[in-house]
């Protein structure tokens, strides 16, 4: 590309940083580089859609991955950019050790926050923030010199990929988490009438955590009980969480020690800690103690997204964030690099939603998230009974805290 062609493109791509949008399009354009699906696990087939290689899907050697922020909700859009890329580039580092990756990210420097920034610095080969003029031109040379990406983190990566080389993950045929547990709860709410006025009256004991907690907190849920504005308590994330009024009702009922409950996460240490994070903590729904393993015991509740018709589409994000979120409790920042530490607690996931979305490759985010370090995974729905009460008699999760871990008693 010559002098000429370059200013152009560079203004252009200015713009669209201001503008938001094209971005990827316009990195792709410079480079002359092509993107598709990418194979992460050569044994299942798995893929990844990526932005930029060179020279090929096949045989990648270097790889340029666009990100952009929503600056009016920096806090949010900047924490979720940050799990899915990398979670996305743990994966990619695990099947290609010498791929070089770059992040190019757009926007503008208030845009983002500062512990976000050093965060990808610290973990990818090379960061270009295209707001910066000598990036920019960075981003023109690689495409003429794409072997001028350093290699860096060889040590984290190697160390990961053995990690994740021992994990013995579960059979293609076997049964996926397929529930709707929230929905579940949700009508049978709604079928009793009528409407009570307060929350100690509902009878369904799952809905009546999720209640109580609302109206103890001034939350929106109880309000929009109150008001038959169903569609509102199905959306609601706050108080209206029944897989974690679930967990917590079997906590109770088995009279184990825990920390957190509904809407009241733990928070834990991790890397973003390190580096700056103040608005916001990382945290899990539940905190208990094995005396077995003599570590602490993570519970994190999760759904698959997707509504009432599970469409799916934001099912593989959930699952990348699943690897960041390990990286980031693993890892920590030691003579200025980034260095893996023992995984000091054991993981477990209660998941709600149809995980096995993908038909073709039906166990795939359950492996992903098998990668990313949970130790055990159990659905939702095996914890309630046929009429959607939490089990006193052969509750999976119990049984496993209390025969396979020996979870500490209240």
């Amino acid at each position: 590309m010559d002098n000429e062609a370059w200013a152009a493109q560079s203004e252009s791509l200015i713009r669209v940083q201001q503008e938001g949008g094209d971005l990827e399009r316009r990195v792709k354009q410079i480079l002359g580089w092509s993107g598709g699906r990418l194979i992460y696990d050569k044994v299942n087939a798995y893929t990844l859609q990526v932005d930029a290689v060179f020279p090929s899907l096949s045989e990648p050697h270097v790889l340029v991955s666009s990100t952009y922020t929503n600056p009016d909700t920096r806090g949010h859009s900047n924490e979720n950019k940050f799990h899915l890329k990398v979670g996305e580039l743990a994966l990619l580092k695990y099947t290609y050790p010498d791929l070089r990756v770059v992040l190019a990210i757009g926007g503008s420097g208030e845009a983002w926050l500062p512990y976000v920034l050093n965060a990808f610095n610290y973990f990818y080969d090379e960061v270009l923030f295209l707001w910066i003029k000598e990036h920019l031109d960075r981003l023109h040379t690689i495409s003429q010199n794409p072997l001028s990406v350093p290699l860096r983190n060889q040590t984290l990566w190697a160390e990961l990929r053995a990690d994740w080389q021992n994990v013995k993950l579960v059979p293609s045929i076997t049964p996926i988490p397929n529930s709707l547990v929230r929905y579940n709860v949700a009508d049978v709410l709604r079928m009793q009438t009528p409407i009570v006025h307060h929350p100690n009256l509902i009878n369904n004991e799952i809905a009546r955590l999720c209640m109580q907690m609302s109206a103890k907190y001034s939350g929106v849920e109880w309000e929009s009980y109150r008001a038959e504005r169903w569609h509102y308590i199905e959306m609601s994330r706050n108080y209206f969480n029944p897989v974690e009024a679930s967990v917590e009702i079997s906590l109770r009922s088995a009279n184990l020690k825990f920390d957190g409950g509904v809407a009241r996460d733990v928070e834990v240490p991790s890397l973003l800690h390190d580096l700056g994070m103040e608005t916001t903590r990382v945290s899990e729904d539940f905190v208990l103690y094995s005396r077995k393993l003599g570590i602490p015991v993570y519970i994190q509740c999760k759904s698959s997204g997707g509504g009432r018709r599970q469409h799916g589409k934001n099912i593989q994000n959930r699952a990348k964030e699943q690897i960041t979120r390990s990286l980031i409790y693993r890892c920590r920042v030691i003579n200025g690099q980034i260095s893996l530490q023992p995984k000091r607690f054991h993981w477990i996931s209660v998941l709600d939603g149809n995980w096995g979305i993908s038909q073709r490759q039906p166990a795939k985010y359950i492996h992903m998230l098998q990668l990313a370090g949970y130790d055990k995974i159990i659905a939702a729905s095996e914890l309630l009974t046929d009429t959607f009460e939490v089990k006193r008699q052969d509750n999976p999760l119990i049984d496993y805290l209390i025969d396979e871990l020996d979870c500490e008693l209240a």
